[in-house]
């Protein structure tokens, strides 16, 4: 079961978080009369965690409550991510929220949506 901040927000419908590669900060110099080059390195910058899946709720209404929740963590503060695998990711931000799909009613009302985090080193 994945948490945000230890709230369980996507236990509702199927869902997955996909780890991009941390990204590095370099500075690279060339010089006249010397061959290569001069490589800074400024170290680790962050990295982005796309999650795509889906919420469901027994109403509109609850489906809105819960929308209302994970939005409410587009606040510019880092949480803990823990996947459905258990592995934990720290100082990671909400940055962005998109419904993919309307909200559509069957058996529950349900909506498909992609999240992207990003990771602080």
């Amino acid at each position: 079961m994945s948490t945000y901040d230890g709230n369980d927000l996507f236990g509702s419908g199927p869902h997955s978080i996909k780890a991009g590669s941390w990204t590095r900060s370099q500075q690279r110099r060339g010089f006249a009369g010397v061959s290569g080059e001069l490589v800074i390195d400024h170290g680790r910058r962050s990295r982005l965690l796309i999650q795509a899946g889906r919420l469901q709720a027994a109403s509109p209404t609850h489906l809105e409550s819960l929308i209302d929740a994970i939005e409410a963590y587009q606040d510019g503060y880092a949480y803990s991510l823990v996947d459905n695998h258990g592995r934990h990711y720290t100082n990671v931000l909400l940055e962005q929220f998109e419904m993919a799909t309307p909200v559509r009613l069957g058996r529950a009302a349900w909506c498909d949506y992609t999240i992207t985090y990003r990771q602080l080193p």
